[in-house]
């Protein structure tokens, strides 16, 4: 999916914002962490101040750009994380916010975090949980099946119980995994949800002439105004995951 950069940092700035609090998981004392899917670089930029020596990683060429203008000081590299990690520095910490939801092959990412950190480095990260925005997928699912068009998903929502298998099978012990609900405030008041389905859906509703795409996002507003309309906003079902794991130290052969 392309990125709108400048939308990132004004509408959908909520995906930074609430990622902040996954600073205070990080450690006092200064680290070299790798900051997984950095987008724009508001969260980098925050590591940084904390003292650690970070790099951004990340896919999305309009990201990198808007990143790098904003924040010359900062090192990122464009690529993807599920590329084979020959060349890279190792890190005490992999850092990621509201990005592995969209990595469909989770066992090669925690593969490639692993040979990324030193021993018992650590994994802070957070993202969409088995659930997350629940209704609003139904509803668009429901709208594209009228017109016979199958809702093709590219999210990985998952369970703290599945995910600490993961961990596991990939060789990090579990220091915390939270699954919670986070109801989550939409701006741009009555037009929050329509701009909220331009952002993430974008591919689905092109696949509809401009009246089908009006109808459908209509029909989504009714249906969805008595569950998430909250007073003079949207609220998105937002349900996430935390991960706070450490790299199991490799045993070595005398």
């Amino acid at each position: 999916m392309d990125w709108d950069a400048k939308k990132y940092n004004t509408t959908h700035d909520f995906i930074f914002k609430y990622g902040a609090g996954l600073l205070e998981l990080l450690p006092k004392e200064p680290k070299r962490v790798i900051d997984i899917g950095s987008g724009t670089g508001e969260l980098t930029k925050q590591i940084a101040a904390l003292g650690h020596s970070v790099t951004g990683i990340e896919r999305s060429e309009a990201m990198i750009t808007q990143a790098t203008n904003k924040f010359p000081e900062l090192s990122f590299i464009k690529g993807d994380i599920l590329d084979p990690v020959t060349g890279f520095d190792s890190y005490d910490i992999a850092f990621s916010n509201a990005v592995f939801h969209w990595i469909p092959d989770q066992d090669r990412l925690l593969q490639n975090i692993h040979q990324l950190l030193v021993d018992g480095g650590e994994l802070i990260c957070e993202f969409g949980a088995v659930g997350n925005v629940q209704a609003i997928r139904d509803a668009f699912r429901e709208e594209l099946a009228a017109y016979e068009i199958s809702l093709e998903e590219p999210f990985c929502f998952t369970s703290s119980e599945d995910y600490q298998k993961l961990l596991e099978k990939n060789h990090f012990d579990r220091i915390e995994i939270l699954e919670y609900e986070r109801p989550t405030p939409l701006k741009e008041g009555a037009f929050g949800l329509r701009q909220w389905m331009e952002q993430f859906y974008p591919n689905e509703l092109a696949e509809l002439t401009l009246e089908q795409k009006e109808i459908v996002l209509e029909n989504m507003d009714q249906k969805l105004k008595p569950v998430l309309w909250k007073e003079d906003h949207w609220e998105a079902d937002y349900r996430r995951l935390r991960i706070h794991a450490v790299k199991r130290a490799e045993k070595r052969s005398k």
